[in-house]
């Protein structure tokens, strides 16, 4: 029998049409609730008038442009038309903006923010056309696995959180949940994809013990600007230390679905092209691929961590604070443990995998 389990790498393209159709529902579900009514959209009909203001910032001064707006709302039912002073960012006559009550009066309206909708539209319409340019179907099974993601986040795992529920058994259970469809996407039901899956779930087991101690021994509050503002909004306590556990779970679900599969896929191929090859040689010999992945994906999940961090990093450059102080800070110290708590995990899965497909090849083979 060939270990490589060509037979069944392609899903089943009506268990992939489930699939799909179980992530559109979802996504149509958790995003068709009711939004807050505190901010509204609105049209800019006309640009009244703009001028250059200074503002005061201490040191030096920085020059903003103001602009006054006639604007377009909808309130309730009612179609208004309304001035605004836009001190955000220069909007053009037709763009769309996102406003709320002002805290001068209910009459009055300022600008939250600018529709950026169309533009990340472009952007996703452009990633899905270079997928399907360079995997072909491989890519449409992979997009339809990131609509299942987002679904048991935003179907499963936020519900869950906002409720009450304990964050790290939500984080390990979605991201089981996320992993299943994924793999078979990916690569069929087969050994090769059960390998992986026991390789991520027990490295993923570990990822959230170890943030466990970690957080806790780091003495972590969980009292950044995000998580206070969750905490007075939401209906029900939310566990904040429980939260960036779970944060740094989702964020190494990927990263060792990435190392798990294909250093699975390694092994399998070993074993198809070599069916002397078996046992700890299998092993010692897909290692010496897994050894360079190790470094090439810690190396990517460093830089990645780094560059979400690249403000702070030049915060401490502008203020010259030690290093002692600025690695101790809650933001910084969040981002270090989210990194080589996800790195470690990481380290862990590859031997893991690696040994669990060996020894399913070499008993596929006896």
């Amino acid at each position: 029998m060939d270990s490589h389990d060509h037979g069944s790498e392609k899903p089943n393209k009506y268990v992939v049409l489930i699939i799909l159709a179980l992530s559109l529902a979802g996504l149509i579900y958790a995003f068709s609730k009711p939004t807050a009514t505190d901010v509204i959209s609105g049209k800019v009909i006309e640009v009244l008038a703009e001028r250059e203001t200074v503002l005061d910032m201490g040191a030096k001064d920085k020059i903003v442009k103001e602009q006054d707006l006639l604007v377009e709302i909808v309130v309730g039912e009612e179609r208004q038309e309304v001035n605004i002073l836009n001190d955000y960012k220069p909007v053009a006559r037709g763009d769309k903006i996102f406003v709320q009550n002002s805290l001068f009066g209910d009459t009055e309206w300022n600008v939250a923010s600018i529709s950026r909708s169309n533009e990340l539209i472009i952007l996703l319409v452009f990633f899905i056309i270079l997928v399907l340019l360079t995997s072909g179907w491989k890519g449409v099974y992979s997009l339809i696995g990131l609509l299942f993601s987002f679904t048991v986040i935003f179907v499963f795992m936020v519900p869950q959180i906002l409720q009450g529920a304990d964050p790290v058994g939500i984080g390990i259970s979605g991201a089981a949940l996320i992993l299943i469809p994924t793999l078979y996407l990916s690569y069929g039901l087969n050994k090769k994809s059960i390998a992986a899956f026991s390789g991520i779930i027990i490295s993923l087991i570990f990822v959230g013990v170890a943030s466990s101690y970690f957080v806790d021994s780091l003495q972590f509050t969980g009292m950044g600007e995000a998580s206070l503002y969750l905490d007075m909004t939401a209906s029900n306590p939310i566990n904040l230390i429980g939260l960036i556990i779970a944060g740094i779970i989702i964020a190494a679900v990927g990263v060792l679905d990435d190392v798990a599969a294909i250093q699975s896929s390694v092994v399998f191929g070993l074993a198809s092209a070599d069916p002397n090859l078996r046992g700890y040689k299998l092993f010692k010999e897909a290692m010496r691929v897994g050894k360079d992945h190790i470094s090439a994906v810690v190396n990517t999940l460093v830089l990645a961590y780094t560059g979400a961090s690249l403000p702070l990093i030049l915060l401490w450059f502008v203020q010259r604070s030690s290093l002692d102080y600025f690695v101790s800070l809650e933001a910084v110290t969040e981002e270090i443990a989210r990194t080589l708590i996800s790195s470690s995990g990481l380290l862990l899965a590859v031997p893991l995998t690696t040994v669990i497909a060996a020894f399913m090849a070499s008993r596929n083979s006896s």
